[in-house]
């Protein structure tokens, strides 16, 4: 059973070493270094978190706090930066995704006698 774990630390190193994975860790670090972009990423994820608790909570929103959401959510897909941390989030999970599929094939194949 080592070798299997030795195997899969093998491949989280090859996942390391990927590019879509370096894109994802750089474009984030770029994000946490940018005051601005985190700031407008927090006012955003706190307007959506609000509306959310009241939709969970059947209270009304108000037209000001749906505007306020609106207006960060275009903000945020606008952000040249936060696009990029998107696409590269995206490109990272495509490989996951199809490594997930290549083991669930091999593991679904008949035993080989």
């Amino acid at each position: 059973m080592s070798e299997v774990y030795k195997k899969a630390e093998e491949l989280a190193d090859l996942i390391l070493e990927s590019d879509p994975y370096k894109e994802v860790r750089q474009t984030q670090e770029l994000v946490n270094d940018n005051a601005e972009v985190k700031k407008l990423v927090n006012a955003f994820n706190a307007a959506a978190a609000k509306i959310a608790e009241k939709e969970k909570s059947r209270q009304p929103i108000e037209p000001e706090e749906k505007q306020e959401f609106l207006r960060l959510r275009e903000e945020v897909q606008a952000h040249e930066l936060l696009k990029k941390l998107l696409a590269a989030q995206a490109d990272y999970a495509m490989m996951m995704n199809r490594i997930h599929s290549i083991l669930q094939s091999r593991l679904e194949q008949p035993a080989e006698e």
